[in-house]
């Protein structure tokens, strides 16, 4: 099973080229307009009112990217190929986590390495964290250290993935569609009204600002196991 799952996994880290080539393209741009307005600073041009995203952020388009594509793109791809259902599954799922593991781990080095830099040069708008806004640093998961934010961002992003996954994988049919429109309407209905305003922030706390990184980790790691649980009777009945 094992084995089967890490071959499964490694297929489906292959076939993701288009996931692959936006992130990079979006990833690249980032970085070089950073680059260039560093340059005009070193020129003497004035940038102090100037901030940025982290280049680094941009990085979570690629597990959330794979969330959609291997359900969408993948699955009849590999089943047609004479890849079992059940190997997808377990394939897929660690597929995520590794994704996840890697973003987390390229961006909290690029925090920590790269925006750490830019923001210590004092080129940038000091009112705007320094010049370089990382949401690692905005959700305040740097505050336990590097280990800590690498472990919070992780589990957010395993989150996001298995959630991805499992809403593509759904929206060939009609429960697809109302789950979209349940989505919408959650939105839409919660914020106006205080009571359940606040149960919609009380989640967002949950996942990504909880006081305690413990909780939001334990939170994040097992919504999304549960959520991705649902793909087993989805990809069982799948037609290709």
């Amino acid at each position: 099973m094992c084995k089967n799952a890490w071959n499964m996994a490694k297929i489906n880290l292959k076939r993701l080229r288009a996931p692959y080539v936006v992130t990079g393209i979006v990833v690249a741009a980032m970085l070089l307009n950073i680059l260039v307005f560093v340059v005009l600073a070193l020129a003497g041009v004035n940038v102090s009112d100037h901030g940025f995203i982290s280049a680094g952020n941009f990085l979570w388009l690629l597990p959330l990217l794979a969330g959609i594509y291997i359900p969408a793109k993948n699955f009849r791809r590999i089943v047609n190929l004479g890849g079992k259902r059940g190997n997808f599954f377990w394939g897929s799922l660690t597929a995520h986590a590794i994704l996840a593991f890697m973003v987390s781990l390229a961006n909290v080095a690029t925090f920590y390495v790269i925006d750490r830099a830019v923001v210590n040069s004092g080129l940038f708008d000091p009112q705007f964290f320094g010049g370089v806004a990382n949401l690692i640093e905005v959700f305040g998961w740097t505050r336990h250290g590097p280990i800590v934010a690498f472990l919070r961002q992780f589990a957010f992003l395993f989150f996001l993935a298995t959630f991805m996954h499992t809403f593509a994988a759904i929206q060939d049919k009609w429960f697809g569609w109302v789950a979209s429109i349940a989505l919408v309407a959650v939105v839409s209905v919660f914020t106006p009204i205080a009571p359940l305003r606040a149960g919609l922030a009380w989640f967002f706390n949950l996942i990504l600002t909880h006081h305690l990184p413990f909780m939001q980790i334990l939170a994040c790691i097992v919504l999304g196991c549960a959520v991705y649980a649902l793909n087993k009777p989805i990809f069982a009945r799948k037609t290709i």
